[in-house]
């Protein structure tokens, strides 16, 4: 009879660790897509900003090559 007792007793709290660690793994897993999902929503705002970049650079390499001409007739003199 004692014995039945121990074993229902330690099924139970075995049951009640399983349960807990599947909780914990759940949220776990739950953080983890919300982080891949923030990953992706950075990344998407980096390609942006890479562009916006690349489209700035073009811009000051346009604006460069004149102060630059500039530049030099100014040290020629």
């Amino acid at each position: 009879m004692k014995q039945d007792k121990l074993t229902e007793t330690l099924a139970v709290n075995t049951g009640n660790m399983i349960a807990s660690l599947n909780l914990q793994v759940a949220k776990l897993q739950t953080a983890h897509e919300e982080q891949d999902e923030e990953i992706t929503k950075l990344k998407a705002e980096n390609d942006k900003l890479k562009i916006e970049n690349q489209a700035l650079k073009k811009e000051v390499m346009k604006n460069e090559p004149s102060a630059n001409n500039t530049n030099n007739k100014q040290i020629n003199k």
